[in-house]
């Protein structure tokens, strides 16, 4: 069988035992994203698109092996067979570090988690449930992936086909609620302008810091009020960074600016900070543009509709304070998170963007939204980016809390 042609290869049965988990060679790599451009590509053409899949493997959080690659083929054929492989399932894992809090442990500590994207099959071999074995390979194999010898935490994806398919395989699903605010029906206050300040990348780091610290506290209080193990993965430098250098590859791309990253900071804001120290807000930010055809190449202008701001993540210091008042948050932090919300809405405008949607918000800051006058509706997505999580602990994952299940956390 090893000798054969792939036009000539007898397709095995999904359960087949000669299927394996195997990594991909470069050649195969390239001939996936040359498939699963359609999927993935957004407003890149394919040319575009095959330049920022490796750039992704070299950039904070995915370089030295931050980023897998794997694949499903049968081990009857080498990784040197002429690229004649069969590469029956594809995706990607990104080890990521999560925070863990116990109701018995006054503790957080520190563990390795996985994010899997870019689950693939190639057109001439689906309905074999290929991807399916794949899954059920890659589960098990991912506990021990990369974690140093003991087991990891978890793995997280988010489902673009419903919430069925990846809970049967072992990914529970959880909340997948958004609060979307129109460009078009706000307006962006230019007098609120001066009540912020620009998250760039030379005050990044400390904000990212800070946010840990005030997510661990967070994740102890979690998981003493529900007696249930709290998790989160950490909003880590590396991890706000992977989502910023993709924006910047991207754009670069599409406005045809300087492609290495960081860009001048005056183009474009990474987010905005608003409040003094111990009463502050703040929010990071990145940019979604959408395709105009099957092949990308899409102005961004021409899907303003499409376009998405989306806020990684959403910071109020201290937002303990704020959720013991049972009423309203107090009136300064009202203050500072809607002239945080009007600076994203500003940036939309100014990058063809049109919308702006934040991720599971807390009850802290649902409270803030329906009571700072921006337009604003509420989605629950029921098909795309589903978060679900494989939890690798003792206990059940419908008795997980996953905190800060934000933008952050996608790949």
């Amino acid at each position: 069988m090893g000798s054969a042609s792939q036009g000539t290869y007898v397709l095995p049965e999904a359960t087949a035992p000669s299927l394996v988990l195997a990594h991909p060679t470069d050649t195969e790599k390239r001939r996936t994203w040359t498939l699963n451009h359609r999927e993935w590509g957004g407003a890149l053409t394919l040319e575009e698109y095959l330049k920022r899949e490796p750039y992704l493997t070299t950039i904070p959080l995915t370089r030295d092996g931050g980023m897998t690659h794997w694949i499903l083929t049968d081990s009857s054929w080498s990784a040197d067979s002429g690229g004649n492989r069969p590469v029956l399932a594809s995706c990607e894992s990104i080890r990521k570090r999560v925070l863990i809090a116990s109701p018995s442990d006054n503790t957080v500590h520190d563990g390795v988690g996985h994010g899997i994207g870019s689950v693939f099959t190639y057109p001439e071999f689906r309905g074999n449930r290929y991807a399916a074995r794949m899954l059920n390979e890659l589960g098990p194999a991912l506990r021990k992936w990369q974690s140093h010898g003991r087991d990891a935490v978890c793995s997280a994806l988010w489902s673009d086909i419903g919430k069925a398919y990846y809970a049967k395989k072992g990914w529970a699903v959880f909340p997948s609620l958004h609060v979307e605010f129109p460009v078009s029906t706000n307006r962006t206050e230019e007098s609120g302008k001066d009540k912020v300040s620009p998250i760039t990348y030379d005050n990044l780091e400390p904000l990212c810091q800070r946010d840990e610290q005030l997510l661990k506290e967070k994740l102890l209080r979690t998981a003493q009020k529900t007696n249930r193990t709290s998790v989160a993965f950490a909003p880590d430098h590396d991890t706000l960074r992977w989502h910023l250098y993709r924006d910047d590859f991207i754009a670069s791309i599409l406005f045809k600016s300087t492609p290495s990253p960081p860009p001048p900071q005056e183009t474009f804001t990474r987010g905005a900070l608003a409040g003094p120290e111990g009463r502050r807000v703040w929010a990071v930010w990145s940019r979604n543009y959408y395709g105009g055809s099957s092949s990308g190449s899409g102005a961004p202008a021409d899907n303003v509709d499409k376009n998405t701001l989306y806020i990684l993540r959403l910071v109020i210091e201290p937002e303990s304070s704020e959720a013991e008042n049972e009423e309203n948050p107090s009136e300064d932090i009202r203050e500072a998170f809607t002239a945080v919300m009007q600076a994203a809405l500003r940036e939309a405008s100014r990058w063809h963007l049109g919308k702006v949607d934040l991720w599971n918000p807390s009850p802290t800051i649902r409270k803030l939204i329906d009571s700072g006058g921006l337009q604003h509706r509420w989605v629950e997505r029921d098909e795309d980016s589903i978060p679900s999580m494989m939890w690798y602990g003792d206990e059940d994952v419908r008795n997980i809390e996953w905190v800060a299940n934000e933008k952050y956390c996608w790949c």
